[in-house]
């Protein structure tokens, strides 16, 4: 690169023998030696680091291969195959147990719902006069406020809010010339969810504002049977009230039956066998008989009929996943081979010939895949050979066999287990619970604030017994430690002599702080105890174990990685001092020369000064 050539007219006094060209070229010759071999360094640093990159990526992708082979998930996945009558549907979670199951459906669960006489609009006023009546639903009473000026859908809207939506009112369009009704109904199925209606007969001491008879819902075409007593009970809410039952529809006279509302259907729990044992639940699906099955009852059987449930494993991807790792194997070894070799006859050679973390990949790969199980098992039992490239080939009718009629063997030699070292924390005294227990115990982190008092009492405020009041505060303590927020994998309980225990699971730590006082009330102490999980068994186990020490966070090719990047910042910083080192140098020269040629300039002209003194001499004395 030229030095400021537009600055200066170095060369003229030195007849450009300290000329610009000349700088520029010593230069050039001098950049040449020092700074193109460090650019040619880190070109070669940039393209490894390229490479490495795709061949970690590539690693990355058989790892996650081998790990779906390797991993419980895959081995926990179930299928539940329904015969019969299909009047259930079953879903399975994984890790579920594989089982057989017979089901029979004697009655589904329903809602109670009503449907009103029919309006010919939405804003038609309902009452003739102000009125308040009652709605009954789950064992709690509801009070409906209304006016003369009430219309259908203002009070559909009143009984949403003030049943808090257990008890749910629409206005659907029916057609006709009065095409409106109103229907009414729980918002969950089961018995439990039965919807009564109650007249209000005085409100002293009651929330509502107005009162009602057994005729009030008539106005939505609802006729009830007249009580056999006048005198009311009290609601929860202090109303003086009559219960009132709804007539059966051949009850009814002719003039009430032309526009009278009715049940549409009746509050029911589900009724069905599992496996000859008779089950009722509220709902018509069901999580809580299994764990991980759930259930959804479909229809009603009839004389005989029932649905039968198997629950399997599931082989479902299993094939997808075994091709996956073969293809992204073969990936890796195509550009392996690409990334090292030499081409004798060119002089040609890949980016990390002779690089030994790259070239020992596909021998450590290798090792494993012709390995034998202790079983005396290989890949190829299962369809799966290395070819003479150093390639997979995968015979699917051969693993599909393996995996439809020996998964057994299959998930053996493919799979590995997980297994857990829990541990315990167990108090050494029995807690003494005459006194409050008040104060602060971390458990992992998570501060558990605890707040015995010393007097319990019940719900209705009575002192319990010394036994009682033991027993709900022991409840107390479980359940603040239960329910503190974070904590996961960590329960609390007592042993034989009171003592508290807290145990993990999932191999999960246990570590305990807090006041040391508090603590020693509680029985503990601060300490911390280590779990542990580990992975065990599987042919594959080693394969996973040799990529984590290819890629992981302290892997083989981890550390290369970081010392390529190492080694670009190391070769940057040391081009750019070499390179200013050389423009210093002839900066430097530039300005030495520059002198120089000035000097050189004055002495020619001196010179040619004296030349022309004696030349003039000369021609005096002719």
């Amino acid at each position: 690169m030229a030095i400021n050539t537009e600055k200066s007219q170095l060369g003229v006094g030195s007849g450009n023998i300290l000329s610009w060209d000349t700088i520029d070229k010593l230069k050039e010759a001098d950049t040449k030696a020092m700074v193109k071999p460090l650019e040619t360094k880190i070109q070669d640093n940039l393209t490894k680091q390229k490479d490495l990159t795709a061949i970690t990526t590539l690693l990355s992708t058989f790892k996650g291969s081998v790990s779906n082979l390797t991993g419980d998930n895959t081995y926990l996945k179930r299928d539940a195959n329904a015969t019969g009558s299909n009047s259930v549907s079953v879903s399975v979670s994984a890790g579920v147990a594989e089982q057989n199951m017979n089901l029979s459906v004697q009655q589904l669960a329903s809602q109670d719902s009503f449907q009103s006489k029919t309006f010919g609009s939405r804003t038609e006023s309902v009452f003739d006069t102000d009125v308040s009546f009652g709605i009954s639903i789950g064992g709690k009473d509801y009070v409906i406020n209304a006016d003369s000026t009430t219309t259908l859908e203002q009070l559909a809207e009143k009984i949403n809010e003030a049943t808090e939506g257990k008890v749910q009112a629409k206005i659907l369009n029916v057609g006709g010339d009065e095409p409106f009704r109103m229907i009414i109904q729980s918002a969950q199925t089961g018995e439990a969810n039965k919807i009564d209606f109650y007249s209000i007969q005085s409100t002293t001491g009651g929330s509502a504002t107005n009162t009602s008879n057994d005729s009030t819902l008539k106005a939505l075409g609802f006729y009830f049977d007249k009580a056999s007593s006048t005198n009311g009970s009290k609601d929860s809410h202090g109303n003086t009230i009559m219960r009132l039952t709804l007539k059966q529809p051949d009850k009814l006279s002719e003039d009430e039956k032309k526009n009278a509302g009715s049940q549409i259907s009746t509050a029911q729990d589900a009724k069905f066998k599992y496996n000859g044992i008779d089950i009722t639940r509220s709902s018509n699906t069901i999580d809580d008989l299994i764990l991980g099955v759930n259930l959804t009852l479909n229809k009603v059987d009839k004389d005989g009929e029932t649905t039968n449930v198997n629950i399997t494993q599931s082989t479902e991807g299993i094939m997808e996943d075994i091709k996956a790792m073969v293809e992204s194997y073969n990936s890796l070894m195509n550009n392996i081979n690409e990334a090292t070799k030499y081409d004798s006859e060119t002089g040609l050679a890949g980016t990390f010939q002779g690089v030994r973390e790259i070239t020992s990949i596909t021998t450590e790969l290798n090792k494993i895949i012709n390995g034998v199980s202790k079983d005396g098992k290989s890949l190829a039992d299962f369809g799966i050979t290395l070819t003479k490239d150093g390639l997979l080939t995968l015979d699917s009718s051969i693993l599909n066999d393996m995996i439809n009629t020996k998964f057994d063997e299959f998930k053996n030699f493919f799979s590995s287990e997980t297994k857990f070292t829990n541990v315990t924390a167990v108090g050494d005294k029995k807690i003494e619970w005459n006194d409050e227990l008040k104060g602060k115990l971390t458990i992992n982190g998570v501060e558990i604030d605890i707040n015995i008092e010393k007097e319990f009492k019940d719900k209705d405020g009575k002192p319990l017994t010394n036994g009682e009041a033991e027993k709900a505060k022991k409840n107390a303590l479980l359940k603040a430690i239960a329910n503190a927020s974070g904590l996961s994998d960590i329960s609390a309980s007592f042993d034989k002599d009171g003592k508290l225990v807290l145990k993990g699971s999932g191999g999960t730590d246990i570590e305990i702080k807090g006041e040391s006082s508090f603590l020693t009330k509680l029985g503990l102490k601060e300490q911390k105890l280590d779990g542990k999980t580990e992975i065990i068994g599987g042919f594959f186990k080693g394969l996973n174990d040799t990529l984590n020490g290819l890629i992981g966070s302290e892997g083989s090719l981890t550390a290369y990685e970081e010392s390529l990047t190492s080694s670009h910042k190391s070769l940057t910083a040391s081009k750019e001092q070499r390179q200013k080192e050389l423009d210093a140098k002839y900066t430097t020269m530039a300005e030495k020369w520059s002198q120089y040629d000035t000097i050189i300039a004055k002495l020619e002209a001196q010179m040619n000064t004296v030349n022309s003194m004696i030349e003039a001499a000369n021609n005096a004395n002719k």
